[in-house]
């Protein structure tokens, strides 16, 4: 087994365990997290998806929220269990695929273009797994695989919590990366709440893909 091989199997391991726990953060149920999920549809406008990649969907908490404005939806996971969750209870989403894959490994360039990419609380995650190298080369994909005008959500928590993952400095690394691969920062909100008796911050932000062009 090499070094990538064994990342990877780290990847799908911890997050099966996580979610066979039932729902880990509360995102069905925690008030805070569907605020957070109303802050992000509403920083969208009211614009509408034909092709929406959302990445690290779980069990689809925010993939319901994505269908009411996209026509078609591929919703992606490295666990077997989430995405069996979310399958179930998607069964009414009919504009929704939800596939086990990891997006590191995933053929973004073997796709058509994308509208709308998602990444919600999930960027920090592959930053904790992979190589600097392996999320620069896969924000770099994602440009290229978003269609001019296209969008890319994201939503990460910055600081409030003793997580190393979550320092403000490497939040914003993250961002500074995808504006260095060619999308254009349009709009950012920061959403504040208590989430569990801890005030939390997430910053909600979309990128633009402006112009076409190579890397």
């Amino acid at each position: 087994m090499n070094q990538r091989t064994r990342i990877d199997e780290k990847a799908r391991v911890f997050f099966e365990e996580l979610w066979n726990r039932g729902d880990p953060w509360d995102l069905e149920t925690s008030e805070f997290e569907q605020a957070k999920y109303d802050k992000e549809i509403s920083i969208l406008g009211d614009r509408r998806y034909k092709r929406t990649l959302e990445i690290g969907c779980g069990i689809g908490s925010f993939t319901r929220r994505l269908a009411a404005i996209s026509d078609r939806i591929l919703a992606l996971d490295i666990s077997p269990t989430a995405i069996s969750r979310a399958r179930e209870g998607g069964s009414d989403l009919p504009s929704v695929e939800f596939q086990v894959q990891n997006i590191i490994d995933f053929d973004l360039q073997g796709q058509e273009t994308w509208d709308l990419v998602v990444m919600n609380e999930t960027i920090y995650y592959l930053g904790w797994l992979y190589s600097f190298f392996d999320v620069a080369w896969l924000a770099a994909q994602l440009f290229l695989a978003t269609r001019t005008g296209g969008q890319l959500l994201m939503a990460n928590t910055s600081g409030g919590v003793d997580d190393y993952l979550l320092r403000p400095w490497i939040i914003q690394t993250y961002h500074d990366l995808l504006i260095n691969v060619g999308y254009e920062l349009t709009a950012e909100n920061i959403f504040s709440g208590t989430k569990n008796g801890v005030s939390l911050d997430v910053i909600i932000s979309v990128f633009t893909r402006i112009e076409k062009g190579q890397l």
